[in-house]
């Protein structure tokens, strides 16, 4: 009988990654595909926040379509936390002018990823995970699976890899430009 593969990916990590070592982004289904090979891929959960409207209505369509490319695969869910305001002052070092920067960062993305691939675990709904993340935050729940006798499988790219969450997995694959080829978005 074939392993049941359940996959986790970190989505905006994946993206911030692929685009900073390659100036691309990677389609998650044919990135799936080529990690799961010929066992049985039980789901895929893609783990975003969703960009706001009213920040960048063009970025926030977009990646409304790319959701539901996403969602119109049978395997995939799309699992969502949110954003959150930030704002960090800053002081000109030559006219000591202050100003702010305003950003929007994801919150609450890597605990969901966390809790599921933990909950999932204990239900058995897999023999195997492969986590597409880099993130240390990753470490204890890794850890936690495999002691429920689950195989843990992570791949990413060299940019912002924790080698911590390297070594606690039983298996890793950088994803890099040789590996990622045929899964890149046109």
């Amino acid at each position: 009988m074939s392993d049941r593969v359940f996959v986790f990916i970190d989505g905006s990590n994946l993206d911030r990654a692929t685009i900073h070592c390659f100036n691309k982004r990677a389609m998650p289904e044919l990135l799936v595909k080529k990690l799961v090979g010929d066992r049985r891929l039980m789901r895929v959960n893609y783990y975003e926040a969703p960009l706001l409207p009213q920040v960048d209505r063009k970025s926030f369509d977009a990646q409304q379509r790319f959701f539901e490319r996403l969602r119109m695969n049978a395997f995939f869910d799309v699992r969502l936390g949110r954003r959150v305001k930030r704002e960090k002052e800053f002081e000109c070092p030559h006219c000591s002018e202050k100003f702010t920067k305003t950003t929007w960062g994801q919150k609450g993305v890597d605990a969901l990823i966390a809790f599921d691939l933990v909950t999932l675990a204990t239900r058995n709904a897999f023999d195997v995970a492969i986590l597409i993340a880099g993130d240390q935050d990753f470490v204890c729940p890794v850890l936690e699976v495999r002691m429920m006798n689950k195989y843990v499988e992570n791949a990413f790219t060299d940019y912002a890899w924790s080698p911590n969450l390297k070594a606690v997995a039983d298996r890793t694959t950088l994803l890099d430009d040789n590996f990622l080829n045929n899964c890149w978005q046109k």
